[in-house]
């Protein structure tokens, strides 16, 4: 008896231990759905398709698809405002996949209650950045926050300092490989509407914060960047009179030291005349995802990188100094 009751104790505190965690996501799990690599689509090449036909996303108000690194765990940004309920605006949701199967869609753990969005990880997968409304004691508008990921566990959210945030709205941003920040913000001093900047880690802040310069930004707004975790190409969304007033990607390859080439748009292959916004890559650089934003095409798609790559060779030529 007293073995029996011991051992019920044990499951008991298990069980206690478990829940005592704190889940990435909610505890409810649905039905599993797809199964394998990339939820099990098939990669595309040259011509852009929808991902997962929009099935897995449930709408079309989904955007920003960030993998992990293991590609067990995915990560989007979703649009859940209404005339009714404004705020939040957005949420992040996620998937994950467990034992080859993919479970999902859950509210982030972190998400749910401020606006919340424009969710990225970091090349080791310790890190997911996001941006977010949240209250904070030097917060006013828009600002970035990260979680670290410890012994399998999430941090709380950590507010990304006061040199990357300011009373301005600081949104979207990547970690490269190399350890630097980008991001978007609307702070003064910058060439437009909206600016892409970058900032470094240093003795456990990110600082040093620096604009992209004239190459990249324009008069006008720039915005929802990713960049190459070598930091050779960065991808970005912006709105340009040349382009109908509708946002594009562009990209610029990086020749030197925060020395980049004129940015120039990706091309019909990407770009519609309805608009197209939300790059981001895969953990392996092998594919740009991106959201169409109206029309019947409307919804999360997915390309190559093979035509940035193509695009680069042809830009670089014009660059020397590149080809040292």
């Amino acid at each position: 008896m007293k073995k029996h009751c011991r051992v019920l104790f044990s499951i008991a505190m298990t069980l206690c231990l478990l829940c005592s965690i704190h889940p990435l996501v909610s505890q409810t799990d649905n039905a599993p759905k797809f199964k394998g690599k990339y939820l099990g689509q098939k990669p595309p090449r040259l011509k852009a398709v929808k991902f997962n036909e929009g099935v897995l996303f449930g709408d079309k108000n989904s955007f920003n698809v960030s993998f992990s690194p293991d590609g067990k765990e995915l990560f989007f940004s979703h649009y859940k405002g209404t005339p009714e309920r404004p705020h939040p605006e957005y949420e992040v949701r996620y998937f994950r996949q467990v034992d080859g199967v993919w479970y999902g869609p859950e509210i982030a753990f972190f998400s749910g209650k401020y606006s919340d969005v424009d969710v990225t990880f970091s090349p080791d997968g310790k890190k997911l950045f996001f941006t977010s409304d949240r209250p904070h004691p030097k917060s006013a508008d828009m600002d970035i926050y990260y979680l670290e990921k410890k012994e399998n566990e999430w941090s709380q959210p950590i507010y990304a300092g006061t040199e990357v945030n300011t009373v301005h709205n600081e949104v979207h941003a990547v970690l490269s490989a190399k350890g630097t920040l980008f991001f978007a913000s609307n702070r003064p001093g910058g060439f437009g509407d909206k600016d892409l900047y970058r900032a470094e880690w240093i003795e456990g802040k990110f600082t040093n914060v620096t604009n992209l310069g004239p190459e990249v930004n324009s008069e006008y707004l720039d915005s929802d960047c990713f960049v190459a975790q070598d930091e050779s190409y960065i991808v970005f969304d912006t709105i340009r009179p040349e382009d109908g007033g509708q946002p594009q990607i562009y990209v610029s390859f990086q020749t030197g030291d925060n020395t980049w080439t004129k940015a120039v748009s990706l091309g019909e292959t990407v770009n519609t005349k309805e608009g197209s916004s939300a790059p981001t890559l895969s953990p392996d650089g092998k594919y740009l995802f991106f959201k169409r934003r109206q029309g019947k095409d409307r919804g999360i798609h997915w390309i190559s990188t093979e035509i940035i790559e193509d695009l680069k060779k042809t830009i670089l030529k014009k660059y020397p100094e590149a080809q040292k």
